[in-house]
């Protein structure tokens, strides 16, 4: 009896397993994903005081950050492209401000690992190449003065990402996911997002 129970049990364990893994591998093609998340921004830059003294500044902020994606997936691999709104930074006191923005759009290349696990779940490790616009601004009032200055560059930046899928059907999956970006030699992000794919 308890032998027969045993089967069975282990039977319709590996069936569930089986029907999961199917149903991971069976999606594959064009998808789209939207994602929101919370940056975490560090930057480094210079500002200048109300007489022209260069003053060195690291400071940081974290926002709500908005990413959507366009890719396709082979089965283990996929590939991505993205356009990141990373929020505005700034740092301020009584005699100045000092402002970074930054805009990216990369392409990211990721593996889904397939497992055993009885239920549709994916970890997934990846890198990123990235295109950032990084623009930096400082004022400082003061003296009866206001000195301005402004920086504004664009870089080809690396990141990494990993991360953990959970499949509800053919089409929709659930996307939680870290990403490290280094954006400038000046800036750097670390990302916690949640996303919803569609695999058409």
């Amino acid at each position: 009896m308890k032998k027969t129970f045993l089967k069975k049990t282990l039977l319709v364990l590996l069936g569930v397993t089986a029907s999961h893994t199917a149903l991971a591998d069976a999606i594959t093609g064009a998808y789209i994903q939207g994602d929101i998340g919370l940056t975490y921004m560090k930057a480094d830059g210079t500002h200048y005081d109300s007489v022209r003294n260069a003053i060195k500044t690291s400071y940081n902020e974290s926002k709500i950050m908005p990413r959507v994606s366009v890719g396709y997936d082979f089965g283990d691999w996929r590939v991505a492209g993205d356009y990141t709104h990373y929020a505005n930074i700034e740092d301020s006191t009584a005699t100045n401000k000092f402002t970074t923005k930054v805009r990216g759009a990369g392409v990211s290349a990721i593996y889904d690992f397939n497992t055993a696990l009885p239920v549709p779940v994916q970890p997934y490790v990846g890198a990123r190449v990235s295109v950032n616009k990084v623009k930096q601004e400082s004022i400082a009032f003061g003296n009866n003065a206001l000195i301005s200055n402004s920086n504004s560059s664009t870089k080809v930046s690396p990141g990494v990402l990993a991360g953990m899928n959970y499949k509800l059907d053919n089409h929709f999956t659930v996307d939680a996911g870290y990403r490290y970006n280094h954006l400038d030699s000046s800036v750097q992000t670390h990302e916690a997002s949640v996303g919803l794919r569609y695999t058409f």
